[in-house]
């Protein structure tokens, strides 16, 4: 019952199916045969027989550690991407009158994930110091993806969004009247790529297998790595994913424990 599903950037659809490509190519070349894979991310995540999946480092950080193993982090091409590290792009509609975080008190924002990341965890440590009696906005909208809360920030229904580099390097490439009207306004920090995680019970030569096969893949074919917009992997480890809980430590320091 072996299963792998790379579901963390599902669109465009050509991004997608890129990344269904390169989990079936990894699988072939380890010579796995794959089931199904659960949609829910929880219950792919916590798949006892996970040879591969994407997780965001936030969840991994506050629920996962532990319960998988870290295989790589992906190196993308995109603005906003250094190494196996990236951003989230601090966007406001082109029509806003905002050139600071500073601005945006008391304005509508749109999160993707109340455990995200690039959406709500780097983003908090970001206002956290611009926070008063702990609050900034003046709405907390909880839209399910970073794709949502784009349209949102469009549609006129939120006054900013934290959208990671790579969505918005995904959109901008091959939809980009998806991110028509809106203007980046900051950059957050930057912080470890997503990474690619495998099932607890696999061992260091498992993994090491699966690091290969995954390097192994993209040179083998580049009109693949290009779609996925990847030059290569980097072997991550936990320590590469704990600042993350020390960002949300100085946010609850200064007295912003949750957007808000």
């Amino acid at each position: 019952m072996t299963v792998a599903a790379l579901t963390m950037y599902v669109e465009p659809a050509e991004v997608r199916d890129a990344y269904r490509q390169l989990a079936e190519t990894v699988a072939l070349r380890l010579g796995t045969t794959l089931e199904p894979a659960p949609e829910e991310l929880p219950a792919l995540w916590s798949h006892p027989e996970l040879l591969l999946a994407q997780t965001c480092g936030y969840p991994w950080v506050t629920r996962l550690r532990g319960q998988v193993r870290l295989v790589a982090a992906p190196r993308y091409r995109f603005d906003g991407c250094e190494g196996a590290e990236h951003c989230a792009f601090i966007l406001v509609p082109e029509t806003l009158e905002a050139s600071s975080l500073a601005d945006l008190r008391g304005k509508r924002v749109a999160l993707n994930s109340l455990d995200s990341n690039t959406g709500m965890n780097l983003l908090r440590q970001a206002v956290a110091p611009l926070a008063e009696r702990g609050r900034f906005f003046g709405e907390v909208i909880v839209s399910e993806s970073h794709a949502n809360s784009l349209a949102l920030l469009q549609q006129g229904h939120a006054d900013v969004v934290a959208v990671d580099a790579v969505t918005y390097g995904y959109l901008q490439r091959a939809e980009p009247e998806r991110v028509t009207g809106l203007r980046p306004l900051q950059r957050t920090r930057r912080s470890p790529a997503l990474p690619f995680i495998t099932a607890a019970s696999r061992s260091d030569a498992e993994v090491q297998a699966l690091r290969e096969a995954l390097s192994d893949s993209l040179a083998a074919d580049p009109e693949l790595a290009e779609r996925l917009a990847i030059e290569g992997f980097t072997a991550v480890d936990e320590a590469t994913y704990l600042p993350l809980l020390d960002w949300r430590r100085e946010a609850v320091e200064q007295g912003y424990p949750v957007i808000a």
